[in-house]
């Protein structure tokens, strides 16, 4: 899904145009790579756990993980597709690669989000600049991991019930082992409200990643609107008090969720403040 919408990126939207081809090779590459030996729990986990990756490394242990997993395959013989690069070129496209998986750490999306906004709201801005254009790659990468949002509705059901299941796992070790109470998103016993946490999720970090995409581009549009009609969809699943089994069956077609009148949960998030999050992969 990644590497898929990373193409169209590039091709569909012509973003190869603005990019040199180790800039173009490393984003294909990171996101490809980009969740290499993925454990199924997030950072937080890994710091609650103490795990080795946490030990290891100080900030976006999993991220790094997934960066040196990608170093350790390519170097193995046989799977070197990069010794033909010169040294210069070769070393610069491992920094762009590092750069680009390390971005997918949400963490950092937010770390640079307001920059990002203030950039594509001036229409002087040079993303020539080589920090510009660093923040770019980096914004274009968050969008291409959180892409399932802005697919057809079947293809986002399916990845936020997926999604949903791998973090209630989560949140059932950390109730069963640490004896903490999970994050809202991570609660088992509150699946049935994974539409409000789409809503919330869509809210929080998806909008305004797309539109600020589609006022670099706006053959990024597709994107915004993809995300405005799962959002349309999720609010509607919430308004009937959908249910995560019903969710989970595949029965939940788009003329059942368009029954009902389209309604505005912009609400939702003062109502819950502790709804801060989401599913998505």
């Amino acid at each position: 899904n990644v590497a898929q919408m990373m193409f169209a990126m590039l091709t569909s939207g012509e973003m190869h145009k603005m990019f040199g081809d180790l800039e173009i090779f490393a984003l294909l590459v990171g996101s490809l790579c980009h969740d290499i030996d993925h454990r199924g729990t997030t950072n937080q986990f890994q710091s609650l756990s103490n795990s080795p990756l946490a030990n290891l490394y100080s900030t976006s242990f999993m991220e790094y993980h997934h960066f040196n997993h990608f170093l350790t395959i390519s170097q193995v013989e046989g799977n070197n597709i990069f010794k033909n690069l010169s040294k210069d070129d070769y070393s610069s496209f491992i920094e762009l690669t590092k750069a680009t998986i390390l971005a997918t750490d949400l963490a950092v999306y937010f770390r640079h989000k307001a920059e990002f906004q203030t950039l594509v709201e001036n229409d002087s801005t040079d993303w020539e600049e080589i920090n510009n254009r660093n923040l770019l790659r980096s914004m274009m990468i968050t969008g291409c991991d959180l892409s399932a949002i802005t697919k057809p509705w079947e293809v986002q059901r399916l990845v936020a019930e997926k999604i949903a299941s791998e973090f209630f796992n989560q949140g059932d070790l950390e109730r069963d082992i640490f004896g903490q109470a999970p994050a809202y998103m991570m609660d088992r016993s509150k699946r049935d409200e994974l539409p409000k946490m789409q809503v919330n999720f869509i809210d929080g970090i998806c909008m305004a990643l797309y539109e600020s995409l589609d006022k670099v581009n706006p053959l990024f549009r597709p994107l915004l609107e993809g995300c405005l009609s799962n959002r349309r969809n999720w609010s509607n699943l919430y308004e009937r008090r959908t249910s995560y089994a019903e969710i989970s069956s595949a029965n939940i077609s788009l003329s059942s969720i368009n029954t009902t009148k389209i309604g505005d949960l912009g609400a939702i998030q003062n109502q819950e403040e502790e709804a801060q999050g989401g599913v998505e992969g």
